[in-house]
């Protein structure tokens, strides 16, 4: 484990149904790697702390910047591809003496961190970022147990959909029911967010709420996901993917993936037809299930959090000597 002592972070974090919890889930990764308390400030309604909660974030009562006076963190790591917002934590964490973490996709989010973090497989993100600079899929932040978590005994024509929930469950819903009507034996499960809402359960089509899609992409044999960080998890479990960008934002990560022989992609705005036809193919032909396991790590081997944690750990000692 990475940890230093007696260090004291602060994680700031954008979550809810339409951004997603992907910003809050790398927060937790990162905690994880840290070996720290993961204290997490959270720019999101109710839902979205309800969540941080059954995650296992200790989501601290006061959301504003006061909260980083009051408990004088060494370091403030921010989430948060809004700019703006992102700016006045990092301006509130240097007039403490914190040190300033920020976190990307695809470069997006304020500049000029002490160190700035993108895992992005397009490496967007400029090297005037921060002082310090960790770029590439090499460095994506993921739970750390995903780089350790084993491919469970396959589950033949077992394809996984994990497209977050809020506006993209529909699109989730009409994949997996084009997937069953063209193929007599496939399964498909549909991990629909982490937001609480009833589950529908249709034929050879089950919902599922999982804390977390490492389990349910062990078990998969092809998976159906966003160009978020489930795209990235995919890829460290060598697990064959169909890439769907749910936001244009998505699109160049996907495409990045495709291009590199590690994911299926399918251009914005996805196509149910297009998607489910994709990921049926794939479990057609196991050359090319094969092909991009072995690519896929190679691309995001799931050991970024560990690498960005002991950057963090390094510059913080750096900082007190």
């Amino acid at each position: 484990m990475t940890s230093f002592a007696e260090m004291r972070v602060v994680f700031r974090a954008a979550a809810g149904p339409r951004r997603g919890f992907g910003h809050l889930v790398r927060c937790l990764s990162l905690a994880r790697a840290l070996g720290v308390r993961p204290l997490l400030s959270l720019r999101g309604d109710a839902g979205a702390r309800d969540t941080a909660l059954a995650l296992g974030a200790d989501v601290l009562a006061d959301d504003t910047m006061g909260v980083l006076l009051a408990m004088q963190p060494d370091v403030v790591v921010i989430d948060d591809p809004i700019a703006a917002d992102a700016r006045r934590w990092m301006a509130a964490a240097r007039r403490i003496g914190a040190l300033v973490v920020t976190v990307h996709d695809l470069g997006l989010g304020a500049h000029g961190a002490d160190l700035a973090i993108d895992g992005s497989i397009t490496r967007n993100v400029p090297r005037t970022a921060g002082k310090r600079t960790l770029t590439g899929s090499q460095f994506a932040v993921l739970d750390p147990r995903v780089a350790q978590m084993r491919r469970a005994p396959k589950q033949l024509r077992r394809v996984l959909i994990a497209l977050g929930g809020g506006p993209h469950a529909d699109l989730a819903e009409k994949i997996a029911d084009t997937i069953v009507a063209t193929d007599a034996y496939a399964q498909v499960r549909i991990a629909g967010g982490f937001v609480t809402a009833p589950l529908r359960r249709l034929p050879r089509i089950t919902w599922v709420r999982p804390r977390g899609l490492a389990p349910e992409l062990a078990r998969a044999q092809v998976a159906v996901v966003g160009g978020g960080v489930s795209l990235y998890e995919a890829a460290a479990m060598g697990v064959p993917a169909v890439g769907v960008p749910v936001v244009k934002a998505q699109e160049a990560t996907v495409l990045a993936f495709a291009r590199r022989g590690a994911a299926v992609g399918v251009r914005f705005p996805a196509s149910a037809r297009t998607a489910a036809a994709k990921a049926v193919s794939l479990l057609n032909d196991h050359a090319q299930r094969a092909a991009l396991a072995r690519r896929s790590r190679t691309v995001v081997d799931g050991r970024g959090a560990w690498r960005a944690a002991a950057a963090v750990v390094a510059m913080t000692k750096e900082q007190r000597a």
